[in-house]
């Protein structure tokens, strides 16, 4: 025997050991055997569901051998912190994410706990849009991990995954206490946004339509125009009433667009040159809001000669 070390660990044992197995083929290719105990009672230290992994590593005849007992055993640490990393992180960080919302947000519902688990797992995976990003930092939080457990493991024969975590991986907790925190602040802000959105359909849906049908059409100038079933134009007497608004920059014009339909409150919505339609909030505040009095227009003579009028050269775009 040149090595030997035990972990205490109550997740996903099997998963863990595979992966393990499968990063020291190479170790047993060169005639080196590692043996594997699952020891059933647990150690005092350790929680009563957790179990006890025994990993004893055997030499071989070395006068054969191009690595020294030494070079392997250094190698079989840093694999070892390596799928140990992995294993707090693919197995024992959805159990950290639980404790820590059942520890700061007790009183919330159930349906919203279970809210806060899934965004603040996609936050540690995906707190980037850059897909590469996302890739690099997740690998820098297991490097780091892994670098933390390496330390341990050459000063010490024994590690329990839970006390690691709980005692010397302090950053770690911070990390995962942000992400729970980053995904109430979300979760605060849509409930309040769905509030504001019921609110608004509450009054359409009560208020009587100063005109029934409103045409809308989005030109590639990022300006919006907007005329009734005759075909008259309407922004101009309502848009009169946040024109100081408008001048003093306090509102958009998509602000001000979803303003006017608010308080015209349409029965019908037909959208022209929709693939002019940009994605902000203020669109989705339309569609919310009005949701299945909006129609799309597939082209019309209307629109297109309306196109002709706005659009430079008097081509559509």
């Amino acid at each position: 025997m040149i090595y030997e070390f035990t972990i205490a660990t109550a997740h996903n044992t099997d998963t863990f050991l595979q992966e393990l197995d499968n990063r020291l083929r190479w170790i047993k290719q060169r005639g080196y055997e590692l043996e594997t105990r699952l020891i059933q009672e647990p150690a005092v230290s350790c929680p009563t569901e957790s179990k006890l992994l025994s990993f004893r590593l055997d030499g071989c005849d070395q006068r054969d051998s191009t690595f020294r007992n030494e070079d392997i055993v250094y190698i079989f640490k840093h694999q070892l912190s390596e799928v140990l990393a992995e294993h707090i992180v693919n197995d024992w960080e959805s159990k950290l994410l639980w404790r820590e919302i059942h520890r700061s947000y007790r009183k919330s519902s159930p349906n919203d706990k279970q809210v806060l688990h899934i965004k603040a797992g996609d936050f540690l995976r995906r707190c980037h849009q850059n897909e590469s990003l996302n890739l690099l930092m997740n690998f820098g939080r297991k490097n780091r991990i892994s670098h933390r457990i390496l330390e341990h493991i050459n000063e010490n024969e024994f590690l329990a995954v839970e006390g690691f975590i709980n005692f010397c991986m302090k950053d770690y907790l911070t990390e995962i206490k942000f992400a729970v925190e980053v995904a109430a602040e979300e979760l605060k802000n849509e409930k309040e946004y769905n509030d504001f959105v019921n609110l608004l359909r509450y009054f359409v849906d009560t208020q009587a339509p100063r005109i029934k049908e409103v045409n809308l059409l989005l030109g590639s100038n990022g300006l919006f125009y907007l005329w009734d079933h005759t075909g008259c134009k309407i922004e101009e007497q309502y848009m009169q009433h946040y024109l100081d608004d408008l001048l003093l920059d306090d509102v958009s014009l998509d602000d001000l667009l979803v303003s006017i339909l608010i308080t015209i409150a349409p029965r019908r919505i037909i959208i022209h040159n929709a693939q002019e339609l940009p994605h902000n909030e203020s669109v989705e505040i339309i569609k919310q809001v009005f949701e299945d009095r909006i129609v799309f227009c597939r082209g019309c003579k209307r629109c297109a000669r309306f196109l002709c009028e706005i659009e430079p050269g008097g081509k559509r775009k």
